[in-house]
């Protein structure tokens, strides 16, 4: 018979710095590569990464550090010429890029960012050649910034994300749950957040061991 699913408690979580967050073998040249803005060859720099790998995270916590200004493609999109001329005053996040609308407000906003000797940092979980809002002066712009994409996690990685995911629920994660979920999950960042969903909701008020998390994850999968 299938568990009883709840809704699961999820309790909000502060923006994290670079300072809180897990930086492993996995994500240390990435993290690297974004704060060392003095090396960028360019004023932007493009950070892409899988759905769950964490791409906003790194992104809010580079503006936190840059005291940058963050927001979203499908804001920028929104922002006339006068805000965007305000905001290159200080450096940039733009975050979910793919969700613009058109080529001519991120134009603006890089040709502002350079003027004025400021940095801006390009966050997408997909690559820029992919951006459907595409034009010949964009994209050699875009060509001459750096890309880093987050690669998959390592072991201390994982393991650093799913103790974060079950913090921000009702759930006690046990060392020996955590060690059958790493090697169930494998190094993936996509299934992380949903299955601690999953056993966030179904597992009651029943602590979680290995029988438990095993029944309910292949009831779901059933």
């Amino acid at each position: 018979m299938p568990p009883s699913r709840q809704i699961p408690i999820q309790f909000p979580e502060a923006s994290l710095s670079f300072d809180d967050m897990a930086i492993t073998a996995a994500n240390r040249a990435v993290c690297a590569a974004i704060r060392n803005t003095d090396r960028w060859p360019y004023h932007a720099f493009c950070l892409i990464g899988a759905t769950g790998s964490g791409v906003s995270t790194l992104a809010k916590a580079w503006a936190q550090e840059r005291d940058a200004d963050y927001l979203s493609g499908l804001a920028l999109s929104n922002l006339n010429d006068k805000a965007l001329e305000a905001l290159s005053h200080g450096d940039v996040v733009v975050d979910d890029v793919e969700q613009m609308k058109q080529a001519e407000r991120l134009l603006i906003l890089l040709s502002a960012v350079k003027r004025n000797g400021k940095r801006i940092l390009l966050a997408s979980h997909s690559a820029p050649a992919s951006w459907h809002f595409q034009s010949p002066d964009l994209n050699s712009r875009l060509h001459a910034a750096p890309l880093a994409e987050i690669p998959a996690p390592d072991e201390e990685l994982m393991r650093a994300r799913l103790k974060r995911a079950f913090a921000r629920s009702v759930l006690k994660l046990p060392k020996p749950v955590e060690d059958y979920l790493v090697t169930r999950l494998g190094l993936g960042y996509s299934l992380i957040e949903h299955s601690v969903e999953i056993l966030a909701g179904a597992s009651g008020e029943r602590p979680l061991t290995i029988p438990l998390a095993r029944e309910i994850l292949e009831e779901e999968n059933s």
